[in-house]
Order: C-alpha cells, then sequence, then structure tokens
C-alpha cells in the first residue's frame, strides 16, 4: 500500500485533474508557497490545507496535522459559527462573531474570509440595508478572488466552498431584488460548478440540494415549469442517494407545484403527499400546514 505525505497527494489529484499550481493556490497560497508545500519544504496551517484540498474537489478527511493552539481555537470557533448559521442562532453567531474577530487579528487574511460571511449573514438577519450586505459579501470574496465583479460568473477558478457559499449569498441577495435572471445565473454557475468540479463528500451533500431548491424556486417566478421539474427531480434523486433529509420535503413540494402548473395533477397529487408526510416526519409541522394549505388554496388538492 502506498505511504502518502500532504504535499504528494495534493500533487497526484492536480496532475491527475490536470490543474497548475496557479489554479489551486489563486487567492489562497502563493503557487510559490503550494511548490514547497508538494515538494515537503513546508506543511500547510489546517485552514490552507482544507481550502486547496476544497479547489481540488475533496474534503480534507485523509491528514491530521500538528496545529498551534491558536489555530484549532480559530478553527472551532469557525466550525461554531458555520452551525450557528445553519441552525439560525443569530444571537450565538453574533457572540462567535466577536470572538472570531479577535481571533483573526493574529493570521493572514484568508482566516477572515467566512468571518465576513458570517457578518453578511447576521447583517441580513437584523434587516440591514441590502448596499451594506452586498459590500460586505464581496469584501468575503474578494479575499480570494479579487477579480469577480458580483455578477459575471467566473468560469475559469476553481472554488472553495466558501466561496460558493458567498456566490451563493450574492445570488440569494438578487432574487430577494425581483433580478432574477441575475440570480439564476450565478446559481446556474454553482450547479454546473458543483457538479464538474466537486467529489462526492459531506460538503456537496449539504450544499448542491441547496442550490437544486434556490433554483427551483426562482426559475418559478419566471413561470419555467419544466426546467423547474427537471431540477427539482435532480435535487430528489440526490437527496435520497446521499441522505439528505433536510431539504428532500422542499424539492418534493417544488417538484408538485412545477407538476401541478403543467397540468399534470393526478402526478402532482402524489408529490404533495410525500411531502407533507416527509414535514409532519420531521415534526415541521407548522411547513406541513402551509403545504396543505397551499395546495388546497392554489389547486384545489386537500389532505
Amino acid at each position: 500500500m502506498a505511504t502518502y505525505v500532504i504535499g504528494d497527494y495534493i500533487r497526484e489529484i492536480r496532475l491527475r485533474k490536470g490543474y497548475t499550481q496557479e489554479d489551486v493556490s489563486f487567492g489562497i497560497c502563493t503557487s510559490a508557497t503550494l511548490s514547497r508545500i508538494e515538494n515537503g519544504a513546508q506543511t500547510p496551517g489546517r485552514y490552507i490545507l482544507d481550502k486547496l484540498m476544497e479547489r481540488l474537489g475533496m474534503e480534507n478527511s485523509v491528514f491530521n496535522i500538528f496545529v498551534s493552539k491558536e489555530e484549532m481555537e480559530l478553527y472551532e470557533c469557525v466550525q461554531e459559527m458555520v452551525r450557528n448559521i445553519a441552525d439560525g442562532n443569530f444571537e450565538e453567531l453574533e457572540k462567535q462573531i466577536q470572538k472570531v474577530e479577535g481571533l483573526t487579528k493574529k493570521t493572514s487574511h484568508l482566516e477572515r474570509q467566512y468571518l465576513y460571511f458570517a457578518k453578511a449573514e447576521l447583517m441580513w438577519n437584523k434587516g440591514a440595508e441590502p448596499d451594506q450586505i452586498m459590500e460586505m459579501l464581496m469584501k468575503a470574496i474578494h479575499v480570494t478572488l479579487p477579480q469577480f465583479d458580483g455578477v459575471t460568473p467566473m468560469k475559469e477558478n476553481l472554488l472553495t466552498f466558501d466561496e460558493i457559499m458567498i456566490i451563493n449569498a450574492i445570488a440569494r441577495k438578487y432574487a430577494r431584488e425581483n433580478n432574477i435572471e441575475e440570480a439564476l445565473k450565478l446559481e446556474y454557475l454553482l450547479k454546473d460548478y458543483m457538479e464538474e468540479q466537486m467529489m462526492d463528500s459531506k460538503q456537496k451533500t449539504a450544499k448542491y440540494p441547496v442550490i437544486l431548491y434556490n433554483l427551483s424556486n426562482w426559475l418559478a417566478r419566471v413561470q419555467r415549469y419544466i426546467e423547474i421539474n427537471d431540477i427539482a427531480e435532480e435535487g430528489v434523486e440526490f437527496c435520497i442517494k446521499y441522505g439528505n433529509l433536510v431539504i428532500l420535503p422542499r424539492l418534493l413540494f417544488n417538484k408538485a407545484c412545477a407538476l401541478a402548473e403543467l397540468g399534470q395533477k393526478g402526478e402532482a397529487v402524489k408529490y404533495f403527499r410525500q411531502s407533507v408526510v416527509l414535514f409532519e416526519t420531521m415534526k415541521q409541522n407548522e411547513r406541513a400546514c402551509r403545504a396543505a394549505d397551499y395546495c388546497k388554496n392554489n389547486y384545489g388538492i386537500e389532505f
């Protein structure tokens, strides 16, 4: 069995995928630093290693590396911010932001990217002005992708999961402002990127269905029901295959709405029923009631 050190592993994956050192390292570290890492002359910090692996479409589930007490404390605080955002716990998020802000004063700019993103999410929750939120999101994405203008998809760049989340948040902002075409353009970029570049992983399992769900919502605003049905079906199949039950009932509901709008009421009833049952099974009774009411009021379907 072959034995790998970190640099060997990164170099092998990079060459296998046909990426240059500049492709992988851009905005994370210099290509010279990546060269030293690949040659075993330098050991990356935990955060840089994770971001390099994500650019390669992988997760760092292979290597454990020694880090300082400060690096580990920062890493754990950032993970806590991730959980707070996922749970919608914005009171705790605000506390963690203050803590991480103090820790990142002694680190490189890279560790501040998620901090800026978390600040934008907190601002969103507090009802800040859209321009202020956009300014913070652009500040976050420019840490690693300084040329991104917030509108033009960057098909030439490799992306980390943090970059994907930030671009997704920018698309969400456009959708909230009813700038649907800009939102769809960015979200389709992320969909295509994750399909083509990202390996199966916990991060992809969590984020890819969210992108499909967003697309199915925003396509409804421009009445593109055939696309909604296709996108939602992709999401349903992915969620079932990889066990993401959080987004599954929402995708089933959007698929049912698309089928109803396309005149396929019999098929729509089946998927409406599945979505409502799953909401109830997951103790999301308020969502289940809203879904049932929507079926009744808009399509005359009762459960």
